[in-house]
């Protein structure tokens, strides 16, 4: 069970996000786009799904100068998103180099995942992958250091885990994975990760740490990175637990594995088994199969048969098709993905870990100050804070209105 590929729109969407472009992509283009279509749709599919400088790129290729005013009316307006997405990119960038720098003055070893390392090693230029959260891999025993040093740079975050009792801080360490911060100024993310996970007990946890560090220069500024294969399993797994509601990370996994050759591809499936995330791994193709076209396989992939394969699937199915293909993460309903994650795994402790995200939620502490003797009493306090969290919300909601 997979999703639907329903209308001229995105199918053409998929045909421009294909990397590399060969020419059957390119004649497909071209065939497609003499079709009746809303190009507002279309314009609004790569928009939502964050796809907007590589469709813009492979769509201006085969047709600049063809079509009717409406094609080069929406050919205009990606090419106009594109240039702002580059303009930001650039700024990001700046960005990057002053947070890894003053890590590095903190003398604070950090790694940067995805983001401008994976858009220089996948496409090889970082005005084709659209600019997103500055996502760093920290030590955890380091994160009062690190917090300490990312609001020393301008940022907030809704936790202070300087101000966290000791026994909070270990639990927060041991149950959550990272700490979102906000720049108000730059309006731009920064991720503090310490695992790959949430769920210490998710297999492949550890791909964040495995194999050696790649490096990648941009200028004057070097980072290190996640070596490529691991890097590429944990796309393949982050990507399943959102339901790859957004195509970006898909694309980014399709431009890895089009030309991969088929022994390549049979090295990574037994990574995967290693790792015991085969089901992820063979998921994600068989999407990247019916969505971008991919023509080789390996036998070593679990079919679309397999219980959990097929779990995957049906989950991606229902969130990819919530709203046409343009759903938002916060519209898929929290209940659903607690069912989808409790059944990836049968595991007893890694079921646990998924009751703890609801039974301990970091913003009570905060809401609820206890003393760590009464660490334990969260749970049962924790109706209580999701009644106050509710009701606040309606009254901001009422207010704004």
């Amino acid at each position: 069970m997979q999703a639907r590929i329903t209308g001229t729109e995105l199918k053409l969407l998929l045909a421009c996000a294909r990397w590399p472009q060969r020419e059957a992509d390119r004649l497909l283009i071209a065939e497609l786009a003499d079709r009746a279509l809303d190009w507002g749709r279309f314009v609004a599919l790569a928009k939502h799904h964050r796809i907007v400088p590589l469709v813009s790129r492979n769509a201006q290729a085969v047709l600049s100068e063809k079509g009717s005013a409406q094609t080069q009316a929406a050919l205009a307006e990606l090419k106009r998103y594109s240039g702002a997405g580059v303009m930001r990119s650039l700024r990001m960038l700046s960005e990057l180099r002053r947070v890894v720098e003053a890590f590095r003055a903190a003398a604070v070893p950090v790694r940067v995942m995805k983001g401008f390392p994976l858009a220089q090693l996948v496409f090889g230029d970082i005005g084709l992958r659209s600019p997103g959260d500055l996502d760093l891999l920290i030590d955890s025993r380091q994160l009062v250091e690190t917090d300490r040093v990312v609001r020393e740079l301008g940022y907030t975050a809704l936790f202070n885990p300087q101000r966290f009792t000791p026994r909070q801080l270990s639990f927060y360490r041991a149950h959550w994975k990272d700490v979102t911060y906000m720049n108000g100024e730059l309006g731009n993310e920064l991720d503090l990760h310490w695992r790959c996970f949430r769920n210490p007990h998710m297999p492949g946890n550890n791909l964040c740490s495995a194999g050696g560090a790649e490096t990648v220069t941009f200028g004057g500024l070097t980072v290190e990175t996640m070596a490529r294969r691991e890097g590429l399993l944990y796309l393949c797994v982050h990507g399943t637990l959102d339901g790859w509601i957004y195509l970006k990370a898909l694309a980014d996994v399709a431009a890895q594995v089009r030309e991969m050759p088929e022994e390549e591809l049979d090295s990574l499936a037994d990574l995967a088994q290693k790792h015991d995330v085969l089901p992820e791994l063979s998921g994600t193709l068989l999407l990247v199969r019916r969505f971008f076209a991919i023509d080789h396989w390996s036998e070593r992939l679990l079919p679309e048969s397999d219980r959990t394969v097929r779990r995957i699937l049906r989950y991606v199915q229902q969130t990819l098709e919530a709203r046409s293909f343009q759903a938002s993460r916060e519209e898929i309903p929290i209940g659903q993905t607690l069912r989808f994650e409790l059944g990836l795994r049968r595991g007893f402790r890694y079921r646990m870990e998924l009751v703890r995200r609801v039974l301990y939620r970091a913003r009570m502490w905060e809401a609820i100050p206890l003393p760590d003797w009464l660490f334990w009493a969260y749970p049962l306090l924790s109706p209580v804070e999701w009644l106050m969290f509710r009701l606040r919300r309606r009254r901001i909601g009422r207010v704004e209105d």
